[in-house]
C-alpha cells in the first residue's frame, strides 16, 4: 500500500485520464459516494461506475432528477479494466460483493476517502485519506479544480449534494466547507434552500406512513447514555434516518422481503469520533449472521442477507458491538 499526498493524487489521476477505468464505492452507496463517482466519471475519457449492490433511495432520487438515465450504474465488475478508483472508502471489506475481486485485482487501485486510513497489504494500492475534509465530494471538487477541469452546473449540484449530505447539513463542517458550497451553488445557479428541497426525496404517502408506523412501534432504550431506537419496517433506511432526526443516538431498522432481510443503521454525527464507533465495520462484521454482506460509513451503514430467521441475533450483536466500542467517554 502507498499512502499518497494531494500532489501524487493529481499525478495519478492525470496519468490515467484516458485508460479504461471503473469507479466504485462502498456497499449501499450514499449521496456522497455516488456524487463523487459520477463527478469523477466526467473527468475520465472511458469510465464505468459500478456498485457492489445498490445505492440509497436519496442518491437515486438525485440522479433521476438530474437526468442520469437508468442503468448508468452497473453491477458487473469489469475484470479487464485497466484502472480502478474507489471513492468514499479506503478498504476492501466495506465493498461487499466486490471485496474479493478487489483484493485479487492486478490493476492499480486508487482510493480516495476522508476517514481514518486502513492498511492494505497490496503493492498496487494507492490511498489518499485526509480527515480535514468532511466528505469525499469535497476532495473531488478540489481535485477537479486543481486538474483544470471545468465543472458544469450538473456536476456542481452533485458535488454540493454530496458535501451537504456528509456534513449532516453543515453540523460537521469546516470553514472550507462553506467556501466550497458557495462556489458550487454559484456554478449550479442555485440557492441553498432550493438545493435542499431538490435533494430530499419525498417518498410516496404509503411509504411515509410505513416509516411513521415503524417509528411509533419501535423499541427505545438507553444503554451507556446512548438512546437506541430499534424497529422493523418496509423502508428501513427512511425510518432509521428519521429516528436520528427526532433524537436517537443509534438507530437500527430492518425490513424483510421474500428473498432477503435488510438492515439500515444510523449514528448521530460526531458520536463516531467521540466513541470510536464505525457502523460500516460493525455491519460488515455482523453480516455473516444473516449470510450476507454489509458495510458503509461510520455514521450510516447497512447489511443484507438471506437468513431472515437470524434477525434477533443480528440485533443483539449490533447493540453489543456498539456498546463495546472503545471510547474514553463510555468507560
Amino acid at each position: 500500500m502507498h499512502a499518497i499526498d494531494f500532489a501524487e493524487l493529481k499525478r495519478i489521476l492525470g496519468s490515467h485520464k484516458s485508460v479504461r477505468t471503473i469507479i466504485t464505492f462502498h456497499s449501499i452507496g450514499d449521496t456522497d459516494s455516488v456524487a463523487s463517482a459520477f463527478s469523477l466519471a466526467e473527468y475520465f475519457s472511458n469510465s464505468t461506475i459500478v456498485t457492489p449492490d445498490f445505492i440509497t433511495s436519496n442518491s437515486k432520487h438525485i440522479l433521476d432528477r438530474l437526468g442520469f438515465p437508468p442503468g448508468t450504474i452497473k453491477n458487473t465488475f469489469d475484470e479487464s479494466a485497466e484502472f480502478i478508483v474507489m471513492v468514499d472508502v479506503n478498504n476492501f471489506d466495506d465493498c461487499g460483493a466486490f471485496k474479493d475481486r478487489l483484493a485479487r485485482a492486478s490493476q492499480e487501485i486508487l482510493a480516495m476517502d476522508h476517514h481514518i486510513s486502513q492498511s492494505i497489504d497490496k503493492d498496487s494500492f494507492f490511498s489518499f485519506n485526509d480527515e480535514a475534509y468532511n466528505s469525499t465530494s469535497s476532495i473531488v471538487f478540489d481535485l477537479l479544480k486543481s486538474l483544470g477541469f471545468k465543472i458544469d452546473s450538473k456536476t456542481a449540484e452533485l458535488l454540493a449534494s454530496g458535501i451537504v449530505s456528509d456534513s449532516a447539513e453543515f453540523r460537521n463542517s469546516t470553514p472550507s466547507t462553506f467556501v466550497q458550497i458557495g462556489e458550487l451553488l454559484r456554478i449550479a445557479n442555485k440557492d441553498y434552500q432550493t438545493l435542499l428541497l431538490d435533494m430530499r426525496h419525498t417518498a410516496a404517502p404509503e411509504n411515509r406512513q410505513d416509516a411513521i408506523k415503524s417509528l411509533f412501534n419501535s423499541e427505545v432504550m438507553i444503554r451507556k447514555n446512548l438512546v437506541f431506537v430499534i424497529g422493523k419496517g418496509f423502508r428501513a433506511n427512511i425510518a432509521a434516518d428519521d429516528a436520528i432526526r427526532v433524537g436517537a443516538d443509534v438507530a437500527l431498522f430492518h425490513s424483510i422481503s421474500s428473498s432477503e432481510i435488510s438492515f439500515s443503521a444510523r449514528l448521530r454525527p460526531l458520536l463516531d469520533k467521540e466513541r470510536s464507533i464505525h457502523l460500516g465495520k460493525v455491519m460488515a462484521a455482523l453480516a455473516p449472521i444473516i449470510k450476507g454482506h454489509g458495510g458503509g460509513h461510520p455514521c450510516a451503514a447497512g447489511a443484507y442477507g438471506s437468513e431472515a430467521g437470524a434477525a434477533q441475533e443480528f440485533i443483539n450483536s449490533f447493540v453489543n458491538a456498539v456498546l463495546n466500542s472503545k471510547s474514553e467517554s463510555s468507560q
